[in-house]
């Protein structure tokens, strides 16, 4: 305790303007300071009152803004799917169901029983009819026939008029002079091709010739100076694409917009060349569109070139790492591949003289498994299918909990056990009810790699880029069931809205709607 509460009467103190516990301060500055730090820490609290009002607005407007974005991406995917047709595949008909018993054989080729057998389509009309009257001697054995017996057989046979010879139309057009443009216009008519020495059906038949029947450059040339008479150098075909690229490229926008909204996509990719030059054709589609896109790479960034950074739905790829960059709802990993994956190592097991047993018996085992997954049918209530799922998954950890001696197969299993990236890969089509295969991508590439083994490949990054475009309209239209030599025509003599509803018929978009 000091001695005294407040100093004597009349004090000053000697440190006043020099306080050595202070540093050597004034204690007058030290107690103004004071006074003025009180105020400044008021004006805080009111500045920190009013950010944390503006920071509340500033949430309250960021909420509203994610959900309209929801509701916007909602509404974007219903509009790009109310233009597919309805899947005319039934329940029986899906990849993952099966209409063979587990232990069954192979299948029987042909249509299954019960199938209502297949017939051509019978003309609708007869444009001439031809009377042959009856033979005076038969055929076979050239015995003289009785006229007194006699009786009639008729059938329709169909045929094509071979005409090697086109038709030349000469446009003559009136014209008048625009006082704003400072000189003389002209009209066109419907469906023709300005100032075109080829008309837009030779050039629709040509485009059909390349992507609807995979038929190169000058055999185009060959064949359209054959049957129609008409003669033009293969290079001309490219000038053919370059005019329907005008219309097309809008459309193959569109489908990959399509795409990357669907609850399915599938996605695959091959080697393409180009000048020489290794590069990749990417796929990515389901049942109602597909996309083809050639790019000089096999990485991540081409990945997302052609897919995008997000797919609200199931992704069905073979496990490659590129496609682990994407941002998707579900990854199926392709049990086919992990299928061919464990028959081709049983082979090489088999091939060894003293193969490891637990080797061989975890081959057989996943390839059991995973063939039985792909039968199985899933059952429609939630709990079924975690059950199901809970039961291949036990399993899968039955089958992978011991280590194996041969290296390919060990590292089959060190992907499938518990912890890895594709464990949790392997059932999601269950969840899904989707494919467990990826044979959808498979088979849609098909036809290009049937394209690269009789053209070699693309000479242009032009050439690439048509490849990918018309590849893309030719496979849709198959899958929407639209003719491809209509779709053609309005490419080159149409408008991009024109060869939209060409693509995905009006009837077909309101029946899916």
């Amino acid at each position: 305790m000091p001695r005294y509460k407040e100093p004597p009467l009349g004090f000053r103190c000697p440190y006043e303007h020099h306080c050595p516990y202070l540093q050597g301060l004034s204690t007058q500055a030290v107690f103004n300071q004071y006074q003025r730090a009180h105020f400044k820490e008021l004006d805080f609290w009111r500045l920190r009152e009013e950010q944390e009002k503006q920071i509340h607005a500033l949430l309250q407007t960021v909420r509203k803004q994610e959900s309209e974005i929801d509701r916007l991406k909602a509404e974007l995917k219903m509009l790009h799917q109310r233009q597919f047709k309805a899947n005319k595949k039934t329940a029986a008909t899906q990849p993952n169901d099966s209409t063979q018993p587990d232990s069954g054989g192979k299948k029987k080729r042909g249509a299954p029983v019960g199938h209502p057998p297949w017939s051509r389509k019978k003309p609708d009309r007869v444009d001439r009819t031809v009377v042959v009257g009856s033979p005076e001697t038969c055929p076979h054995c050239h015995a003289s026939t009785d006229d007194t017996r006699t009786g009639t057989s008729s059938y329709v046979q169909e045929d094509i008029v071979l005409t090697p010879q086109t038709v030349v139309t000469e446009y003559v057009h009136h014209q008048a002079w625009c006082p704003d443009c400072r000189r003389l216009v002209c009209r066109y008519q419907e469906g023709e091709l300005p100032n075109a020495p080829i008309g837009p059906n030779a050039k629709a038949a040509a485009l059909y010739l390349r992507y609807g029947l995979s038929v190169p450059y000058r055999k185009i040339q060959s064949a359209m100076k054959t049957l129609f008479n008409i003669d033009f150098v293969p290079a001309s075909t490219l000038g053919f694409e370059q005019r329907a690229r005008k219309n097309a490229d809008p459309i193959f926008e569109d489908l990959v917009e399509k795409m990357r909204q669907s609850d399915l996509v599938h996605a695959d990719e091959t080697h393409w060349r180009e000048d020489g030059n290794g590069c990749y054709v990417w796929y990515g589609g389901n049942q109602d569109v597909a996309v083809f896109q050639i790019d000089a790479h096999r990485s991540t960034k081409a990945a997302h070139r052609l897919l995008g950074n997000q797919i609200d739905g199931l992704l069905v790829t073979d496990a490659y790492a590129a496609y682990n960059a994407i941002e998707v709802l579900a990854r199926q990993s392709c049990l086919a591949h992990l299928i061919r994956k464990a028959r081709e190592l049983s082979k090489n097991l088999d091939a060894m003289k003293q193969p490891d047993p637990l080797s061989i018996r975890f081959c057989k085992n996943i390839k059991r498994l995973f063939t039985l997954a792909c039968r199985k049918k899933i059952p429609p209530g939630q709990s079924e299918k975690d059950h199901l799922k809970f039961r291949l998954l036990r399993l899968l950890n039955s089958i992978c909990s011991t280590p194996l001696e041969y290296v390919k197969a060990e590292t089959l299993r060190k992907r499938l056990i518990p912890g890895a990236r594709e464990y949790n890969e392997l059932f999601s089509f269950i969840d899904f009810e989707g494919p467990p295969t990826n044979n959808h991508a498979e088979r849609a590439l098909r036809p290009l790699v049937i394209f690269r083994k009789i053209c070699m490949g693309t000479r242009s990054e032009v050439g690439s880029e048509n490849i990918g475009v018309f590849t893309s309209l030719t496979q849709t239209a198959k899958l929407q069931d639209a003719p491809l030599v209509p779709l053609f025509q309005t490419l080159l003599s149409g408008t991009s809205a024109q060869a939209q509803d060409a693509l995905f018929p009006p009837a077909a978009s309101a029946k899916n709607s």
